[in-house]
């Protein structure tokens, strides 16, 4: 095992440990807006993580940029996500 694989391997541990800690969040979580801090960041730092995973692995091939849009489209439309639903769940607060 060298060190491309020990680097992926840490890499998507990482991401699943992240991707836990938000569900835990999410549970935890005792209002909607608390709440969406949480889901706002399952939708951010795991994916990066595993796009970054899969571009130490693959190397610049087509694979890595496509994860890599990938981890970007998510991140922007799971913020909007996010950002919609706060102004959702605010509006019905007031």
């Amino acid at each position: 095992m060298g060190a491309q694989d020990v680097a992926v391997d840490v890499l998507l541990v990482l991401s699943v440990a992240c991707a836990a800690v938000c569900v835990l969040g999410l549970l935890a979580g005792r209002a909607a807006i608390d709440r969406l801090h949480y889901a706002g960041a399952a939708t951010g730092v795991p994916p990066a993580l595993i796009a970054a995973a899969v571009v130490v692995k693959e190397r610049g091939s087509s694979a890595g940029i496509n994860a890599v849009v990938v981890a970007l489209l998510v991140l922007i439309l799971g913020a909007a996500l996010t950002h919609a639903t706060a102004r959702l769940a605010r509006g019905r607060r007031e």
